[in-house]
């Protein structure tokens, strides 16, 4: 048979997600990564690093900015390359583009259809995804974290929307957060696919020596000499759907609808959004969203 046999022991490719607060050390990770590395480099941070066997996208800035850029210099590029991990540091920086444009076109009338720009941007997320993990090796997906005020009250804020989150976890087997202990950091596993959840993995050796190898230990149950902390009253540990989406607008909010296969067209999608918003009545956006969520992922309630 040309066939070969699946291994029931080989490991998956690390396709993770990294977060943590600006000077954590998120981009230093990527040394840790197995090489040679491949940095589409959204942020404009890579000649900072030293060390590693690291491989830039393109010598030109907006190509680590644009989607179209990035999987046309991908597909011709990466066969035969032996790259090993794409780091994509940082994809609030790729994302963000597409956000702040919707939001500004919207805003001063020049989309006939709101919904269309979020739509367009849901699309560049998906053919991100699809162009970084078409070539097999492990991808690591960097964006930050930042303290925030909400109604009076400390927060901590994710860079990158939680629709687009959602839509990321299609292609993740595992979230991670870097946490801090007084003079010591570490890797909390916030959610994985296949394995426990909920510990947290320190940087003993500095620099991150090791600690992608024991994250794996830790996930997948196999020794690699790992002794990880269970969390204890500590982070929430939340899944791909856990908890209330927000949205940038309404329009937005129907995009994502449709995206979510949930409607066939943006017009169902938005008359589903407003009678939901008549019968409900909202005291706020908040409480709307989750009314609208609850909606899209519960297609029995849809049909009566």
């Amino acid at each position: 048979m040309a066939f070969k046999r699946v291994s029931q022991t080989a490991l998956p490719p690390r396709r993770w997600a990294l977060k943590g607060y600006y000077g954590d050390g998120k981009s230093t990770f990527i040394l840790a990564m197995q090489q040679p590395t491949l940095m589409i480099d959204a942020d404009g941070r890579r000649h900072e690093l030293k060390g590693g066997e690291l491989y830039e996208l393109s010598e030109e800035a907006a190509d680590h900015r644009s989607v179209e850029r990035i999987q046309d210099l991908l597909d011709a590029n990466m066969p035969g390359s032996d790259i090993r991990t794409i780091a994509i540091d940082s994809v609030t920086s790729l994302i963000g583009v597409s956000i702040a444009r919707a939001m500004l076109d919207n805003a001063a009338d020049r989309n006939r259809n709101k919904n269309q720009a979020w739509v367009d941007k849901a699309e560049k997320m998906r053919l991100l995804q699809d162009a970084v993990t078409a070539h097999g090796s492990h991808v690591l997906w960097i964006w930050h974290l930042e303290d925030a005020q909400l109604n009076g009250k400390a927060q901590i804020r994710e860079t990158l929307p939680e629709t687009e989150r959602e839509r990321l976890y299609r292609s993740l087997n595992a979230s991670l957060r870097i946490v801090r202990e007084e003079d010591r950091r570490g890797v909390l596993v916030e959610w994985s696919r296949e394995g426990p959840s909920g510990m947290i993995v320190w940087d003993d050796e500095g620099h991150w020596k090791g600690v992608p190898e024991r994250i794996e230990a830790a996930i997948y149950g196999h020794d690699g000499g790992v002794r990880p902390t269970p969390v204890a009253n500590g982070p929430a540990v939340t899944g791909v759907s856990e908890g209330v989406l927000t949205f940038y607008s309404p329009a937005e909010a129907v995009a994502w609808g449709v995206d979510q296969g949930a409607f066939p067209t943006a017009e169902a999608a938005q008359e589903a959004y407003d009678q939901l918003k008549a019968d409900a009545k909202p005291r706020n956006a908040r409480e709307m969203y989750a009314a609208w969520t609850d909606l899209v992922h519960k297609p029995q309630r849809r049909r009566a």
